[in-house]
């Protein structure tokens, strides 16, 4: 039957005692580099949110096409109506700037929370 293993004191002498400090301080040095080397990776990584959100729409300028289309479709129509009907002008124009304020509105909202998720203080309200 194997004996087991008695654990030994260990006694550090001064020069040992050195040793460990010097051995310690280095790797205090190199965590303290791979730290440093960490945040820059992290920090390098991040994007602005402007920039972000130019690359999205870069990315899905095939789908934003036909919105852009609609939009000059539709204000050509909103021209046409107007030089007809000048006294539906102001009905347009009050319409109009209510559905752009609750459009302002909700893109605020988007935006902070992508704030939010971007620097990790947004929480669900479901969880």
């Amino acid at each position: 039957m194997a004996e087991p293993i008695k654990k030994q004191p260990v006694l550090i002498s001064v020069d040992e005692n050195k040793d460990h400090e010097f051995t310690l301080s280095k790797n205090i040095a190199i965590l303290i580099r791979l730290k440093n080397e960490n945040i820059t990776r992290n920090t390098q990584e991040v994007t602005d949110i402007t920039s972000a959100l130019i690359d999205l729409k870069w990315m899905n300028r095939r789908e934003i096409f036909p919105w852009r289309a609609k939009e000059e479709v539709y204000g050509a129509v909103l021209e046409e109506i107007l030089s007809h009907h000048p006294k539906l002008k102001e009905q347009i124009l009050k319409r109009l700037e209510g559905h752009y304020q609750r459009l302002k509105e909700q893109e605020a909202q988007t935006l902070s929370i992508t704030r939010g998720l971007a620097e990790k203080t947004w929480k669900s309200s479901t969880l």
